[in-house]
């Protein structure tokens, strides 16, 4: 420091006060890479040492990790997207002697007490989660694969916590973070909102941490318990494309890959201490990264290479194979993972893992844990046993970007998932559900389809897909086992069908006289059925409105009109018999009795940019907001609004699943209300009615083919095979034919004629 034209200087392990003349110690543990792993500061020096396990080096400051038995030497793993190669650290590759032959490796890991690697193949109908054997030599041997319970078409990162052998993996499409057990039978969602591209994922089951990168809105590095609570951000400035992480878990330390800046960075465990190791061309196009020892290994995507980096000093870089498609990488030893005596986890006298009845994880640390339950059941108030609920009560919601319908407690503290999400879908807008058979019903406008799965995940199905336009709203009639929709399309409809075999039973009930139908909501106990319309702009006096109908699109007339332009989102409450709707010109909630009296606007906030979903429960109503993917609550009585999730835009439709919702009776409760095909509720009765290509017979319940002949049909073909010879052919056509049949069949006569 100069001080009026004086420098003065301290002697090695010590620095210049900030008045320029005395003397201080240097704090050299503050220093990045002082020591390889533990370091003293003493007064004037510091002293370097190693953790249990690890050996000193020569110059006192590196520490090198133990081989047990010394003849196992580290390998290196690496995902060659057809196979897993084995290397030694010099980039010598060992003589495996078998291999694996896989299709789109991405991600690799490892359990060393167990011998054990895993990795994922993606294929083009779902993805696979295989494990091998590994022996001491580098034989990969006894192959077999891990059926993980939830969708797995979009996973391609994982991270094994090898205390538990707990699954942790991230889904990049439906932007979640989930975890299963060792065979994947459980599986539970951690981390599923403000994610918009998660990308690396890593753990410290020792400190019981979970990290992970997210380079969507905000590009950041987060941290979380390895249960999913505590999330933190410990990078989110200076940083593009975070991708691929690796953690040093004797400094805790985290590791990651900027694909945009080309470098690579680090910082600790809380966010501090933060360094740049590398930037440059060198490390562009990296895909894979690990850490061992003073040395960072890596994959290179763009230039085919396996290099090593060391971590603490950039300069010194070195190339070690040459490798096309190179993914994930791994470095195989006991060290990458340490041991304890016990955790929190470990199996009980019953065979439940931490006491839990479904899954447990490890929390804060490995001294921690919290029990988590399957998709449909309930924790118990002990912590560890888990029930199916008495009255299954959750809201679930529609999004794009990507498509996807997910569940979600109406006590934004809880946990408990209550169905699997279903995914792979475009624009699901339009959500209904039939308690009794537990089936949520989802209408993908821009797929064109309607389809349906039960909230175990099970049994999804497309149940209509032709000759659907634009399906802004469906319906369940629990009654008369009847789905009902609205489609916007060149022609204006509300129709119906069977929820089984729907495509055989549906009907169009109106047509026209509608600008765009949209959402729909059903009262099979009256015999009722409403819907909106809505109009594009003001022009003309043209206004929106909601119109009613019967249950068979009977006694159709207009129920609210005025001061409506966009309503959305409709639903009823059986209990006051009043319906409520959103509107996403006006920005409002109203409500009206079914009787007509006593229109209302019940809320104008500012929480409303552009109201979507509506659904009522108990003196709440929920709505979705599309523009700004948001979910509240409205309590009625105090009208005071609660956000209970935000998640990336657009969230369309939204539902209350409660089964008490689905009550009552009519006269189609009992063997579909004696019709063969359509039992329609109507106030006080039922009618029966006939798909669109059938006509109802004069019995008024039975349905028959409209272009079908109706009596039967004998016909006797003579010809002439040779001079001296008759031949006759009887054709019994039976009761009923066909126009079209008969047509095939007077063809062929012709032919044979």
């Amino acid at each position: 420091m100069v001080r009026n034209s004086t420098r003065c200087y301290c002697e090695d392990g010590f620095e210049v006060k900030e008045d320029g003349r005395s003397c201080r110690d240097q704090d050299e543990c503050a220093i990045y890479g002082a020591c390889s792993q533990t370091c003293i500061n003493t007064y004037g020096s510091y002293a370097c040492s190693c953790v249990e396990g690890y050996i000193m080096q020569p110059d006192n400051r590196s520490c090198k990790a133990k081989n047990e038995p010394t003849d196992r030497l580290p390998m290196l793993l690496i995902a060659n997207s057809e196979t897993i190669e084995v290397f030694y650290l010099n980039g010598s590759k060992m003589a495996t002697l078998s291999s694996v032959n896989g299709n789109e490796i991405h991600t690799l890991d490892f359990i060393y007490n167990e011998d054990m690697i895993c990795w994922i193949e993606s294929r083009e109908s779902s993805n696979q989660l295989k494990c091998i054997q590994i022996t001491k030599t580098g034989r990969l041997t006894d192959e077999w694969t891990i059926n993980i319970l939830q969708s797995f078409h979009n996973v391609q990162q994982m991270a094994i916590d090898w205390l538990t052998r707990n699954l942790y993996f991230v889904d990049h499409v439906s932007d979640r973070i989930f975890v299963c057990n060792y065979n994947g039978s459980v599986c539970v969602t951690l981390v599923d909102l403000e994610l918009h591209n998660p990308k690396a994922i890593a753990v410290d089951p020792i400190a019981g941490k979970l990290f992970f990168t997210d380079y969507g809105n905000v590009a950041k590095v987060e941290r979380c318990d390895m249960d999913g609570l505590n999330r933190t951000r410990i990078i989110d400035s200076k940083t593009e494309q975070p991708a691929a992480l690796a953690l040093d878990l004797v400094n805790k330390l985290v590791y990651w890959v900027d694909l945009y800046l080309d470098c690579v960075e680090v910082v600790d465990y809380q966010g501090k201490n933060r360094h740049t190791i590398i930037q440059g061309r060198q490390v562009r196009h990296l895909y894979g990264i690990t850490v061992f020892e003073d040395y960072l290994y890596a994959t290179n995507s763009d230039n085919f290479n396996i290099i090593r980096i060391n971590r603490f000093n950039g300069t010194d870089i070195h190339s070690l194979i040459k490798m096309e498609n190179a993914r994930g990488i791994r470095i195989y030893q006991k060290r990458s993972q340490p041991a304890v005596r016990s955790h929190a986890c470990e199996v009980d006298p019953y065979g439940m893992p931490g006491g839990c009845s479904h899954i447990c994880l490890l929390s804060s640390s490995y001294k921690t844990r919290t029990c988590r339950c399957r998709t449909g059941f309930n924790l118990g108030s002990d912590g560890r046993s888990c029930k199916r609920p008495k009255n299954e009560l959750f809201l679930f919601y529609g999004k794009g970007r990507p498509g996807i319908v997910r569940g979600m407690d109406l006590n934004t503290k809880i946990a408990d998932e209550y169905m699997i999400p279903i995914e792979n879908l475009v624009n699901p807008r339009a959500l209904d559900f039939h308690a009794e058979t537990n089936y949520i019903y989802f209408a993908d406008t821009t797929s064109f389809l309607i389809g349906r799965q039960k909230i175990d995940g099970t049994e999804r199905e497309t149940i209509l897909k032709d000759d659907l336009d634009n399906v802004e709203g469906i319906a369940v009639d629990w009654i008369g086992n009847n789905l009902y929709w609205t489609n916007d399309g060149q022609r204006k409809t509300i129709n119906v069908a069977r929820l089984e075999k729907a495509s055989q039973s549906r009907k169009t009930l109106l047509e026209g006289e509608m600008s765009h139908p949209r959402g729909i909501v059903v009262d099979p106990v009256n015999g009722w059925m409403y819907w909106t319309d809505w109009e594009e702009d003001e022009i003309d006096d043209s206004v929106g409105r909601i119109e009613k109908a019967w249950m068979d699109g009977f006694n159709r007339q207009i129920f609210v009109t005025s001061k409506m332009l966009w309503p959305n989102g409709l639903t009823l409450d059986f209990h006051t018999n009043t319906l409520y709707w959103c509107d996403a010109y006006y920005d409002h909630i109203e409500k009206v009795f079914l009787n007509g009296t006593h229109r209302k606007v019940v809320y104008s906030g500012k929480e409303l940019n552009h109201p979507f979903g509506l659904s009522h429960h108990g003196n709440y109503v929920f709505w979705t907001d599309y523009m700004n993917g948001s979910i509240f609550q409205l309590d009625l009585v105090t009208n005071e609004v609660t956000l209970l999730r935000r998640e990336r835009p657009p969230l369309f439709g939204l539902q209350i699943y409660d089964p008490r919702k689905q009550q009552g009776d009519n006269m189609c409760r009992g063997n579909n209300g004696g019709c063969s095909t359509l039992c329609l509720a109507i106030p006080g009765g039922r009618v029966c009615a006939c798909a669109d290509n059938q006509l109802l017979d004069e019995n008024g319940t039975t349905c028959t083919c409209k272009f079908c002949l109706s009596h039967s049909l004998i016909i006797h073909v003579f010809w002439k095979k040779k001079a001296d010879e008759i031949k006759r052919i009887k054709i019994n056509l039976g009761k009923r034919i066909a126009g079209n049949h008969l047509g095939i069949i007077l063809f062929i006569l012709q032919i044979i004629n």
